[in-house]
């Protein structure tokens, strides 16, 4: 069982991981892009793009999952995701306070736009419009039962256990992990 997290990083991203962790299953977070170029190298090889890690079950804050989930869904077809949300206007405070504290964070994840002429707020918000629709547009009909949409400011540990028979949750309790870096 692979479990792909879909949405935005500042949306408890490393709350899921620590969450499956918590509970046994293994889970990877960012780790500074190592998962990235993993799955970049694959990709470019033509390999299965989780190859060499089959005891990994849940995989969050991974910008090539974010913007390939199709992909992922294609490979591992009994695979779910978890789309993290949480309302716009605290998802951008959260990225700005992120990003000003620590800068290298920022730089690693947005230097195609750096020296550009683009007003970065109003591009994150481009960005999430476009990728919501994406991800609602493709978990349709079938596809509907392999997608929990996980708002952070709502949502709990039950209803991850819920949409996960598969798996065992004892521990429901739901982490809230770097809000010292941001709402």
């Amino acid at each position: 069982m692979k479990v792909f997290q879909i949405g935005f990083n500042r949306c408890g991203t490393l709350s899921i991981c620590n969450f499956f962790n918590q509970n046994g299953h293994k889970a990877v977070h960012w780790d500074h892009k190592k998962w990235e170029r993993h799955f970049i190298e694959n990709h470019r090889l033509g390999k299965p793009l989780c190859e060499s890690y089959d005891d990994i079950v849940a995989w969050t804050d991974v910008g090539f999952i974010q913007r390939h989930f199709q992909l992922f869904a294609e490979q591992y077809p009994d695979a779910k995701f978890i789309y993290n949300i949480r309302p716009i206007k605290d998802w951008v405070i959260s990225r700005l306070k992120l990003y000003s504290t620590i800068k290298y964070a920022y730089e690693a994840e947005f230097e195609h736009i750096l020296n550009q002429d683009i007003d970065q707020v109003n591009y994150w918000k481009s960005e999430w419009l476009y990728h919501d629709r994406l991800v609602r547009e493709y978990f349709v009909g079938d596809r509907a039962k392999r997608l929990l949409i996980f708002d952070i400011e709502k949502n709990t540990g039950e209803d991850i256990k819920n949409f996960l028979p598969e798996l065992n949750f004892t521990n429901l309790s739901f982490p809230h992990t770097n809000k010292e870096l941001g709402r």
